[in-house]
């Protein structure tokens, strides 16, 4: 990444950091107890156990709803400070940002096409520009 993308990015998160958004409750679920939900009710696929978590509406053109639809993909993405990753692509503290949403369950398992994210505590709802979540590069790879 040059130092121009680097600062769109910088840019871009903060501008996501600092917007107002409003209270959302994930599970206060300790993370043993998390892990242990996560292996029974998704056995076999890749989690996250994200905390300090945004809930991203996405405001993007109508052509690109249509086709996010088409795929099954709901115009959402989450951003959060891991906790735990199950394939080690993430250290604890570092932050993400996901691909795009499929299916919210029991309030707090936000899933994506690869991997299940465990929203654990409160997080925030807010609203951003695709354009604006695209700079944010580091992306988990669903």
């Amino acid at each position: 990444m040059n130092e121009v993308d680097d600062m769109e990015e910088q840019a871009a998160r903060m501008a996501l950091l600092q917007a107002p958004g409003t209270v959302m409750l994930g599970h206060d679920l300790d993370e043993d107890t998390a892990l242990a939900l996560l292996g029974e009710r998704f056995p076999g696929r890749q989690f996250c156990l994200v905390r300090n978590w945004i809930w991203i509406d996405l405001d993007s053109p109508d052509d690109v709803r249509e086709e996010l639809s088409d795929m099954r993909l709901q115009p959402v993405m989450l951003y959060g400070d891991v906790v735990a990753d199950s394939l080690g692509r993430f250290d604890k503290g570092d932050w993400l940002r996901s691909t795009p949403l499929i299916a919210f369950t029991q309030g707090c398992f936000f899933e994506t096409r690869d991997t299940v994210y465990a929203l654990l505590g409160l997080g925030v709802r807010k609203r951003a520009e695709l354009s604006a979540m695209v700079k944010i590069f580091r992306a988990e790879k669903d």
